[in-house]
């Protein structure tokens, strides 16, 4: 490891197909909007594509042969480029997350890929994407920060090799079910449905229906139906090829995660890392009593930008358990405190604010569109949902906050982890004497803010202050409806 070394010659494969799948979309879009027509055809030829695959081939391989990494002190330094030589060398001490994968190709040939994450900077650190699991095993030994400690950062002292939690092939199946991706995917199957007449006759397609549905109003609903169908099936697929054989362990230091179907992946997280915990009911969840928990970790994200999955789906009743099994540091009892009954009205108009919007747009834009007027008692109902939803309560270290958008999110919050509190009011709430919160931490390459509007005023102005040397509890207000929780599990309640 302290020699310069490359990787397996299956990393040119593998660059291969990387590239091919960053291309797809383009390669869609050039499908379905191209036309079919004569100028198009080129790009579909035998001679084009024989050239693209050629291309892609050798200079996956020069990128192979120009990719060398190694060991030097307590840095990995890797060197890469073709014609720009460019060189990363990355310090142990600024190492947040080390992950290992494996896809089917590196299966086939017994190896792994190997991903340095740091902390800070726009980019997600390095990949050595064709390694042996010994060699990347040591590699992770010889970066590992077990050594570093936090301030405030609670560990777990005993090793448990043994998965403490696992998801069932029937809960994965609810997870896809009821999952936020089904809405991205209903997007992706309109698009390619109202494509449909690039691939086939649009005239025959109607005659079809026509003999088969008999009206057209037949017609409708049953493609709105498999419309819906078709993106329940593909957001079920999606969860089972990212959330299959999902466990999760807890080591000395680091909670480690192993997921996947095609692509195994085995992600850790370490303690001193996680700056707040979320567990977030979904809408089409909330009914069923379940919800999703995550972590939100310095610099570290499944995506850029984006939280750990800790559990996909687990009982509202059970998670309290979870996080004290898994993250005790994060067992906490607060005093809480609900916006004041004068707040409901704001909560209201800003729910119904996009919705007048929408139905101004739809009356312009659409035959009918005045009918979309119904949807005004959703708007009421959703800002009633997020104002019985609201709720933030703290003790001497932890702020516990509670939010709606859509979803339901409550998240817990070590004091030692807040980066900011940002207090703001305008004219009309301070004529109700109201003030909102944002509770920021680091998390990812652009942090996470966690939301508490309309409260009392001199309530938040206390709060703001909880991180003062002379810090004091916020005093609660008569005008609030307030109580001791004596858990988590009160903040989970069920219904809205």
């Amino acid at each position: 490891m302290f020699e310069p070394r490359r990787q397996h010659p299956v990393a040119s494969i593998t660059e291969v197909l990387k590239s091919i799948r960053e291309l797809l979309i383009p390669i869609i879009i050039v499908f379905i909007f191209g036309g079919g027509g004569s100028g198009n055809s080129f790009f579909f030829s035998p001679i084009f594509l024989s050239i693209f695959i050629s291309y892609l081939l050798v200079s996956s391989i020069l990128s192979w042969w120009r990719y060398t990494f190694y060991i030097d002190g307590d840095e990995l330094r890797v060197e890469y480029g073709i014609i720009v030589r460019q060189k990363s060398f990355i310090p142990k001490h600024r190492i947040q997350v080390i992950n290992i994968s494996s896809g089917i190709i590196q299966r086939m040939f017994g190896l792994v890929s190997l991903n340095v994450q740091t902390a800070g900077g726009s980019t997600p650190g390095v990949t050595i994407s064709a390694l042996t699991r010994e060699d990347a095993e040591e590699l992770k030994s010889i970066l590992s920060t077990e050594t570093e400690t936090t301030e405030g950062a609670t560990v777990i002292n005993e090793e448990d090799e043994e998965p403490l939690y696992a998801l069932s092939w029937k809960n994965l199946i609810i997870a896809g079910s009821t999952s936020a991706s089904f809405g991205i995917a209903l997007s992706i199957i309109g698009t390619i449905f109202s494509q449909m007449q690039v691939l086939v006759d649009e005239d025959a397609v109607l005659d079809y229906a026509e003999t088969f549905f008999k009206t057209d109003v037949n017609f409708i609903i049953a493609l709105i139906f498999t419309l819906i169908f078709f993106a329940w099936l593909l957001s079920i697929v999606g969860n089972i090829l990212a959330y299959a054989n999902f466990t999760i362990l807890k080591k000395k230091k680091e909670i480690v995660i192993k997921r996947g179907l095609l692509e195994k992946r085995t992600s850790s997280i370490p303690y001193s890392r996680i700056q707040a915990v979320r567990i977030q009911e979904g809408l089409l969840r909330q009914p069923f009593g379940f919800a999703t928990i995550y972590v939100d970790s310095a610099s570290f994200g499944e995506e850029s930008g984006k939280s750990t999955v800790l559990f996909p789906l687990i009982k509202k009743k059970d998670a309290w358990e979870f996080i004290r099994t898994m993250v005790p540091e994060y067992d906490q009892q607060v005093e809480s405190v609900r916006p004041p009954k004068r707040a409901l009205r704001r909560y209201i108009i800003r729910s119904l604010i996009p919705i007048i919007i929408l139905i101004v747009a739809l009356y312009y834009l659409i035959p009918y569109g005045i009918l979309s007027i119904a949807l005004i008692p959703v708007g009421v109902y959703l800002g009633y949902l997020r104002f019985k939803a609201a709720k933030i309560g703290v003790n001497d270290d932890t702020v516990i906050v509670r939010y709606r958008v859509l979803a339901k999110t409550t998240a817990i919050v070590r004091k030692y982890r807040i980066q900011a509190f940002t207090g703001w009011d305008n004219w009309f709430q301070r004529r109700k004497k109201l003030k909102s919160l944002s509770i920021s931490v680091a998390s990812s390459n652009t942090g996470a803010d966690f939301l508490a509007k309309d409260f009392e005023e001199n309530y938040i102005l206390n709060l703001i202050d909880w991180g003062s040397p002379q810090f004091s509890k916020p005093k609660k207000q008569h005008q609030q409806s307030d109580e001791i929780e004596p858990d988590i599990t009160d903040w989970l309640d069920a219904g809205i």
